[in-house]
């Protein structure tokens, strides 16, 4: 199964990389007896008009590099990007009753409104610019790649203007498919849709009469949900089979005013997006059953909030419900050990135990293109993300950010005890354990050595989880 997910606006993008991060650490969705499903591809789907949006380039370093549209999962909006909503709209060219109406429709402003940065909080705006999308060849190749079985989950924001806008009518779009000039046209009207509606959860400085004011997040969010309600999940609709409500009413750190002109929407990371990541991943393990009516019908559609199993300001695994740390406890430890032991620990063994079965991993390993894009790129995102996570206002803290003593990298989670007190794990921990799975151990020997180091370390990893640190789970 491939689940497409369409990221809207600056929010879709800032939730996409939670998903990233935790795709990375092999997070994956679980199914209905909470087995871990190892069949599901996800397929990113990026728009966002805001070219220059720090947020977008931060997700995906896609779409700077000249390649096709099925390498980016960017859709490419240099019709709206390079023009006024004025010239968009042919305001211009218009006789004089539709100009009046245009008006009153619109204010001068956002007439005015130069569509590069976004839609600047106006949703009137998003709606018509977005509906040009249907017509796209962006649209046109998902279409033919969108396969029975197939699921599609967007994520936006209801407070803005990109968000708001994108979701109802790129739905409006799929399930009316049919008149469409594009393939799989009944696969697409009837494949399961899901989507995360994030509702206020940050905080602005200086936006008062602004054209993005933080005093009116409530009521576009008011407006938004009533018209979700009728044209989305309404009982005589249903285009939506699932839908996911997510705020915060403990706001972020006041964030800058920025509508394109400064830092370009360059915000941190936060819980709402580590927790949005995951709706993404609860809608892809939930059964058919939970859509269809068997009939050849959708069910109403299924609505999921969100709550922490404590509200604290401050935030660590113990903090998140049973089912939560189920999903990401393991896979994120695992991989954030990994971290530790790739920055700190793997050339230092080059050239011994388990590095010496085949495949070999030799010094050169660490100058290849893979060691150094996970080492000295991907990683630097990832401690980027969970500082920028730590350092707002409800401080998530899963992990001791900085410290290199794998006995005290996960935070609130202590060794077990021994006999001479709390059990120490090192470098020499996981040397030993590797060196023992991979003694006498044939399924490496027609891998990659980068197939045999990931595949290797998981289990190793696991077994030092399990045997040396207490169980939260």
């Amino acid at each position: 199964m491939r689940l497409f997910i369409f990221a809207i606006g600056g929010t879709g993008s800032r939730v996409l990389k939670s998903l990233i991060m935790l795709s990375a650490a092999g997070v994956k969705p679980l199914d209905s007896d909470g087995r871990p499903m190892n069949n599901v591809e996800i397929v990113p789907v990026i728009i966002d008009p805001h070219k220059s949006n720090e947020d977008l380039k931060r997700t995906s370093i896609m779409g700077m590099t000249g390649t096709t549209i099925t390498d980016t999962f960017v859709f490419n909006m240099e019709a709206v990007g390079q023009t006024k909503f004025r010239q968009f709209i042919h305001y211009d060219t218009m006789n004089e009753p539709n100009q009046a109406l245009t008006s009153l429709l619109f204010a001068d402003y956002q007439l005015e409104n130069k569509m590069n940065i976004g839609f600047v909080g106006s949703p009137n705006i998003g709606s018509v610019a977005l509906n040009m999308i249907k017509d796209s060849e962006e649209f046109k190749a998902f279409a033919n790649v969108f396969a029975e079985g197939d699921r599609i989950f967007f994520i936006s924001s209801i407070f803005g203007g990109t968000g708001a806008a994108g979701f109802p009518i790129l739905v409006k779009n799929i399930r009316q498919a049919q008149n469409l000039d594009v393939s799989n046209k009944n696969f697409l009207r009837m494949a399961p849709i899901g989507g995360l509606t994030v509702l206020p959860y940050f905080n602005l400085n200086n936006s008062q009469d602004k054209r993005i004011d933080k005093a009116d997040f409530v009521v576009k969010t008011q407006s938004a949900l009533q018209y979700y309600n009728e044209t989305l999940t309404h009982p005589n609709e249903r285009y939506v089979n699932a839908l996911f409500y997510l705020g915060d009413q403990t706001s972020s750190i006041p964030y800058d005013y920025d509508p394109g002109n400064v830092r370009d929407q360059h915000n941190p990371a936060h819980l709402v997006e580590l927790v949005g990541a995951m709706a993404a991943l609860k809608f892809a393990g939930m059964d058919n059953r939970e859509f269809f009516d068997g009939m050849g019908g959708f069910l109403p559609t299924k609505a999921f909030e969100y709550g922490l199993d404590r509200d604290l300001l401050d935030v660590s695994f113990d903090t998140f419900g049973q089912e939560t740390r189920q999903l990401i406890y393991r896979p994120m430890v695992k991989f954030h050990m990994l971290f530790i032991y790739m920055r700190t620990a793997l050339k230092a063994i080059i050239g011994q135990g388990f590095t010496q079965d085949e495949p070999k991993i030799r010094s050169e390993f660490t100058t290849t293109q893979f060691f150094r894009t996970l080492v000295d790129q991907f990683f630097d995102f990832y401690t980027e993300w969970l500082s920028e996570m730590y350092a707002n206002l409800r401080h998530v803290q899963l992990f001791n950010v900085g410290e290199n003593n794998l006995s005290n990298i996960i935070h609130n989670v202590v060794t077990k005890k021994g006999f001479f007190g709390r059990k120490n794990v090192d470098a020499n921990t996981f040397n030993a354990e590797l060196n023992k799975l991979s003694r006498d151990n044939k399924k490496y020997s027609d891998r990659t050595v980068e197939y045999k180091l990931l595949d290797l370390f998981n289990e190793a990893a696991g077994n030092i989880l399990d045997d040396k640190y207490e169980n939260i789970n």
